[in-house]
């Protein structure tokens, strides 16, 4: 049979890996795009568009990479993903002369706990209290997360202008 030819076989392990970069390149691509559409619904300018759309990618990269082997983020996932959103937002605001809302409004979309939002609807239909109760507290502590997330990352830039502008 197989004379003159190799037989490659792929371990588990680098089959994993294959599996896992393959998904992170195709949620980063869903997570640019699902920036890019609230930007252009927002109507922001066309040459910040693309910028808005990275913004939301590098926050979804960012909870994605805490556990790439789940798409149901938890909290410190959530906070990481805002946080980068938030410092992201701020730094182009200044290169790109725009306020930081364009990009952070867009750049959080990603992480919005859109599923639960929705289990929780689901479960009030099926009148399943006891989980609509479970799903709507984790959607409200997520989005109070990102909340949280955007407002320290505001008051510390905030901060740094203010000491920035009484120096001498």
């Amino acid at each position: 049979g197989h004379r003159g030819r190799k037989r490659y076989r792929i371990s588990p392990v680098d089959l994993w890996r294959s599996i896992m970069i393959q998904s992170f390149i195709k949620y980063s691509i869903l997570a640019f795009i699902g920036s890019i559409a609230p930007a252009m619904v927002m109507n922001i300018e066309k040459r910040v568009l693309l910028w808005a759309g990275l913004g939301g990618m590098l926050g979804f990269c960012t909870a994605f990479a805490f556990n790439p082997s789940s798409l149901f983020f938890g909290m410190l996932q959530i906070f990481a993903g805002t946080l980068v959103v938030g410092i992201y937002s701020e730094i182009m605001a200044i290169f790109l002369k725009n306020p930081s809302t364009v990009f952070c409004i867009s750049g959080i979309f990603p992480l919005v706990p859109g599923i639960s939002a929705y289990q929780t609807m689901k479960f009030l239909v099926e009148n399943n209290l006891n989980k609509a109760a479970f799903y709507a507290v984790d959607t409200a502590l997520k989005a109070f997360t990102i909340a949280f997330g955007i407002m320290i990352v505001t008051a510390l830039f905030r901060f740094i202008r203010r000491t920035g502008r009484k120096a001498p």
